[in-house]
């Protein structure tokens, strides 16, 4: 992860036209040791052993990671002019544009979060410390997206928006109301008084809102339905408290 230094860089055969680093997005694929034999037709073999690096950009263009390979440096390039123009001008450039389409395209199945199918589309890709951070944002119009300080000290961390934070809160809450079972359940008896039974049953959230400043504070409604009964047991009149025996009158 991370970009070559400026030495690395000055002596990387670039791609194209292009003379200066990305400023962010920029990785390297490290290959401690690289085997070449080629030759003219008819003449002596030449053969290559050395340590190889190629610097390549992660981009996030048309919903999908592209990567896009910006040269090559060697840790030992031939000596002889023939043989670098070949490599330089033939080769090379051959196995980077084979290699760019590659790994062009790659793209991120759709996803199924609580019940609900969701197709994610990067909108930026970056590379930082040692971490490698795709952003993503639900179809067809993801929100766009700025590079931050991204969290760092963390194996893996996940960055929301308050948008995707409301659409996975309200599919849980749906995915829960679903169920038709009580929330709470309660079947009392006083024994020789009454039996009490109470049902509630979540039915959903209403008017969920996301903190825009802070997309872990949320608030909403919360709809919950209530069933309940009270079976008052007989009593001959005059036993018991004035409550009890008011009730029997009701």
């Amino acid at each position: 992860m991370g970009a070559p230094d400026a030495a690395r860089w000055k002596a990387t055969w670039k791609q194209g036209s292009g003379t200066t680093l990305p400023s962010s997005g920029v990785v390297q694929l490290v290959m401690p040791e690289l085997w070449l034999r080629w030759a003219p037709e008819g003449g002596t073999p030449r053969e290559l052993s050395c340590g190889v690096a190629v610097p390549a950009c992660l981009l996030a263009v048309d919903g999908a990671v592209r990567v896009d390979l910006l040269g090559l440096w060697m840790e030992t390039p031939p000596t002889d002019g023939n043989d670098r123009t070949v490599l330089k001008r033939v080769l090379v450039p051959r196995l980077l544009k084979r290699g760019g389409d590659l790994l062009k395209a790659l793209r991120l199945p759709a996803q199924r979060f609580l019940g609900q199918p969701m197709d994610l589309t990067p909108s930026l890709v970056d590379v930082t410390d040692r971490y490698l951070v795709v952003a993503t944002g639900p179809r067809p119009d993801p929100a766009p997206v700025s590079a931050v300080d991204w969290p760092t000290g963390k194996e893996v961390f996940c960055l929301v928006a308050p948008a995707l934070v409301k659409r996975l809160v309200n599919a849980a809450a749906q995915q829960e109301a679903d169920k038709h079972e009580p929330v709470v359940d309660v079947d009392e008896t006083l024994t020789g008084v009454l039996q009490a039974t109470l049902q509630a049953y979540f039915r959903g959230l209403k008017d969920l809102r996301v903190d825009a400043r802070d997309p872990t504070r949320l608030t909403a409604g919360v709809d919950i339905a209530w069933k309940g009964g009270v079976t008052l047991f007989p009593i001959a009149r005059g036993e018991g408290c004035a409550l009890v025996e008011a009730t029997q009158n009701m």
